[in-house]
């Protein structure tokens, strides 16, 4: 009788589960999001913790970020006590070629001759495909 009652238990178990009656259901299939990146600024106070140079032109910063701000309208991207690695963003002339005469770029070239230890006021931009850039040193 036992044996009876599990039975009719793992029946009913197992007939309940199966049904010809099949429901579709429509999905709908949403437009993909592109991940995109808002333009900002941000204007830091930072430690140079690392100065990796190749020649004036070609170098990265490792920095830490002592203090942090941005323009209002634009987002800040930057935290403090983060510590990032930083790259020149030069301006190029119609050739494609650094254009040495720029002032900013100048800035830019003696930004790499600073050594560890060194804090620094920088003007930065976080880029999707580049990382974090500098814009500017200010003074």
């Amino acid at each position: 009788m036992k044996n009876l009652i599990i039975f009719l238990l793992v029946g009913v178990f197992l007939f309940s589960g199966c049904s010809k009656k099949t429901e579709t259901k429509e999905t709908k299939l949403e437009e993909a999001k592109v991940t995109t990146l808002q333009d900002n600024v941000s204007y830091v106070t930072a430690k140079i913790l690392e100065v990796n140079r190749e020649s004036e032109t070609a170098y990265k910063l490792k920095i830490l970020i002592l203090e942090s701000t941005s323009d209002e309208s634009l987002p800040n991207f930057a935290v403090v006590n983060d510590e990032i690695f930083v790259r020149p963003a030069f301006i190029l002339n119609e050739n494609g070629v650094i254009d040495l005469n720029d002032s900013r770029n100048q800035n830019l070239i003696a930004l790499s001759k600073s050594q560890s230890g060194e804090v620094v006021k920088l003007i930065l931009k976080r880029s999707l495909k580049e990382g974090w850039l500098i814009i500017n040193q200010s003074k």
